[in-house]
């Protein structure tokens, strides 16, 4: 492996582990609701909906490392 091989690597492991801890998080902080009501959305997800939303980032994470193999596999064999 080339140094622009393992810094790819590497950078895709932390993007992978932020986003656990980040979803692992913020499904913790969220209480199961009680009765027929869903527990009140926090306030920086209602003002942040598409970037605090943990389905999205993952969503958005997975395009991404989908690209850098496109990206990769175009640099390597063509």
């Amino acid at each position: 492996m080339n140094l622009f091989e393992i810094t790819i690597a590497i950078l895709i492991v932390g993007i992978l582990a932020y986003s656990l801890i980040y979803t692992l998080v913020v499904g913790r902080q969220h209480k199961v609701a009680e009765g027929d009501f869903d527990s009140p959305i926090a306030d920086h997800v209602q003002k942040n909906v598409y970037i605090k939303n943990p389905i999205f980032l993952a969503y958005g994470i997975f395009f991404a490392l989908l690209l850098f193999i496109i990206l990769f596999i175009a640099l390597t064999f063509f």
